[in-house]
Formats: C-alpha cells, structure tokens, sequence
C-alpha cells in the first residue's frame, strides 16, 4: 500500500516539475504577484516594453477630431473650384447657407497644405494713371528748360520735344502762356512763367562838376553798372560812347571816363562852351531770346583840364 501512494507521489512530483518548466519557458512570471482582483475580475499590468510599443503607435497615428475637421484628398482638392478651394484652406469664418466650413488640421506633417500661387502685381499703363506725377516744374516763357522724365515710356511736350524715358532734356519754349504735356493717354497743362525784362542800375562812384578835372575821370572808376536778369546768360550787353568798361563780375560793369587823348583835344571840345563840360555814354542790353531790349545812358560832368 506504501508503496503504491510513493509510486503516485512520483508521478505527480513530475507532473509539477513538467509544468513549472512549461511554464517558464513559455515567459511566464512565477513570483507572487496577485494576478486577480478581489472581485474576480484579472488586474491590468503596463509593463516599460508595452507602454513603449503603446508610444509608438500612437506616434504614427493620425488622430483628427470630426467635429472640426474634414480630411480632403489631394485629387478631390485638385478638382475643386480655385474660390471654393481658397475656403477649405482658408476659411476665416466664412459661411455658405449659414453652415461653417471645416478645414483639415496643417498641423500634421503627413498632410501637405496646397500651395497658393501669388500673382505678380500688374503693372500700369502709362495711359492708365490717373495724373501725371513730375514735381512741381517750373517753365519759363522764351528760355531754355529743362525737364525730367521719370516714366517708362516717352514724355511728351507738345508741338515743342519728346523726353526718352528716364532721362532729362533741355529745350526752348517762346512766348506760349501753357504748354501741355502727354505720358501715354493721360496729359497736364503746366503754364509758364513770363521771362521778365532785364534792369539796368547805375551808381556813381567819382565826383564830377565844375571843378572836376578831366584827368580824374579818366584814370579812375566814375560809374558801376548793375544789369539785373532772372536768365543774365542770354543777354548782349554793349557800351557805347566815350568810355572805358570792365566786367567785375556777373552782370556788374565799371566804367571809366575814355573822352580826351590829349589837352588840345579838351580844349577843340570846350571851345565856345561855358562850363560845366559833360560827355555821355549808353548801355544797351538784349535778350537773344525773348527779344526784350533796354537802354540806359549817364554823363560825365568835369570843367578842367
């Protein structure tokens, strides 16, 4: 009889080491852990290998909440209508029948955003503008100017020159009280300021009368000559009479009595006349251009030799 439960005891002393190493081999944990709830129900066990294959396949989800969202294909979103596609990726809040459109989260680098094309700013006709737009210029009646031209295509003075684009000319206007300028269709009427006459000053700067000797006045400056001009460079300046002149700067003129060579001639030129003696002499001055002319004239008073 003993030896009947030993041989039983063998059997199941195999039985439970065979399946202690099935067990084992198969991974299994073999501590104590509770593996049951109180209530029956198995325990839920996260272990570092399961939480990272967990990571990983959350990370290559795509996850879109519905409720805001709306995925498109790039083939359907190729098809659509440029306005309508503009709303799907850009809604801004638009609505169409009082219902808001989704768009589809830009976030998500695995969905790419369509590109939208800028187009290139048009550029304007010159016959387009609304005003032609070249300073506050100034013209001036029977002068050269010059003007500027900062378009693109020809500008345009009309029944006078034509102005290359990007760059100035000079020209000669006459006595038009406007003239009109043209870039393209669109034109502008700019007037023209008169060219003023010129002036002539004179100041004396020797003394002269009766006791004035002759060879005084012809060795030193008796008058300065002032020609006043808004365009001097197109004046002719000329003296006229028995004088000497000298140019002491723009415009200005220092004359000097030139009347006697000699005593003989002073006293041929007095014969027969009471003192004080005089001579005089003229300037006149022309504008080549405007065709103004002025003339100015003075004496030289002396009574002796």
């Amino acid at each position: 009889m003993k030896k009947q439960k030993d041989v039983k005891f063998i059997i199941y002393q195999a039985l439970y080491i065979f399946v202690v190493c099935v067990i084992a081999i198969k991974g299994a944990n073999l501590d104590l852990t509770q593996v049951v709830e109180d209530d029956g129900k198995p325990k839920v066990f996260l272990s570092p290998d399961s939480l990272q294959k967990l990571y990983e396949i959350i990370k290559q989800s795509i996850i879109v909440d519905t409720n805001l969202y709306v995925i498109i294909k790039k083939e359907d979103l190729a098809k659509m209508d440029d306005k309508i596609k503009q709303l799907v990726v850009n809604p801004m809040n638009v609505q169409i029948s009082s219902t808001p459109i989704n768009t589809f989260s830009t976030n998500n680098p695995q969905i790419d955003q369509p590109k939208i094309e800028e187009k290139p700013e048009e550029k304007k006709d010159p016959g387009e503008m609304q005003e032609i737009r070249i300073g506050n210029i100034q013209l001036t009646q029977y002068t050269n100017n010059t003007l500027n031209n900062p378009y693109d295509t020809p500008l345009e003075v009309e029944g006078i020159t034509s102005i290359p684009p990007k760059s100035s000319k000079t020209f000669q206007t006459g006595g038009q009280s406007t003239v009109t300028i043209k870039v393209g269709n669109s034109t502008k009427t700019v007037e023209l300021k008169p060219n003023e006459k010129p002036k002539i000053s004179m100041q004396r700067v020797a003394s002269m009368g009766e006791d004035t000797r002759v060879s005084q006045l012809q060795s030193s400056v008796c008058y300065r000559v002032t020609i006043s001009d808004d365009f001097p460079g197109q004046l002719d300046v000329k003296f006229n009479g028995p004088a000497s002149v000298k140019t002491v700067g723009a415009g200005v003129y220092d004359v000097t009595m030139n009347a006697f060579g000699s005593k003989s001639a002073f006293d041929n030129f007095t014969d027969g006349k009471d003192s004080p003696y005089s001579v005089g002499f003229t300037v006149s001055v022309t504008d080549n251009i405007a065709g103004h002319k002025i003339t100015g004239q003075n004496s030289f008073i002396f009574g002796e030799w």
